[in-house]
């Protein structure tokens, strides 16, 4: 199998010894990901593009921090509800079928600061809601409707919903700390909860509008 590291890219069958540094490990030259190779105090794992089905081997790696597993079709992710100390979490256009993706094995994950369910069929945020550490959540390209969830998320800073189903966001009106959001593709029409919103800076709106084009603006 192949092993990359930030510091080289070498063909070997265990690295155990190259645990302390971010490990990008993924299938080539036709060898399937051996998941025995990959150290169960890796902090930091790239397993994106990898072809992987079956991640049930993430639930053993307990110290990851940084996981990034885009683009595999995995349809199970309850081997991540083991993973608490995740602080960011790349799930990115995993799904190949019309399955909406359960996000409710994420509910455990108390530390996560930064989620991509981008280009997913998302059933629903709800598992997101007691995510109090929570600062940036990206899901454009799926079919959310109802932010009701990310309401007591006080910690979100940035929102990235281009492209979704979202028309209401009054639910948001508590997200003091909101400081960027981004809406381009979406229903919304009703602005009054972006302008009540003290740190917000970066707006993206329906039509190529901006926070300068709100009604009563300067």
């Amino acid at each position: 199998m192949c092993i990359q590291t930030r510091l080289s890219s070498i063909a070997i069958f265990c690295i155990a010894s190259f645990s302390s540094f971010p490990v990008q490990a993924r299938a080539c030259d036709g060898v399937q990901l051996d998941a025995r190779c990959i150290p169960h105090d890796v902090k930091e794992l790239d397993i994106g593009y990898s072809g992987l089905v079956d991640v049930a081997f993430l639930s053993e790696l307990k110290e990851l921090e940084h996981l990034h597993m885009g683009f595999n079709p995995v349809t199970d992710l309850s081997p991540l509800s083991n993973l608490t100390k995740l602080r960011e979490l790349d799930l990115g256009e995993m799904r190949n079928d019309d399955r909406p993706m359960d996000l409710s094995p994420l509910a455990n994950l108390q530390s996560l600061v930064w989620l991509d369910i981008s280009e997913n069929d998302i059933a629903g945020l709800p598992a997101l809601s007691g995510l109090k550490n929570l600062e940036h959540i990206v899901a454009f390209g799926t079919d959310i409707d109802d932010l009701k969830p990310l309401g007591g998320i006080g910690s979100l800073r940035i929102l990235q919903l281009q492209d979704t189903l979202i028309s209401d966001l009054s639910p948001l009106s508590t997200l003091i700390n909101l400081e960027a959001i981004y809406l381009s593709g979406t229903q919304v029409t009703d602005l009054s909860t972006l302008s009540i919103l003290p740190k917000l800076e970066i707006v993206s709106l329906p039509g190529g509008r901006t926070r300068l084009d709100w009604p009563g603006s300067d």
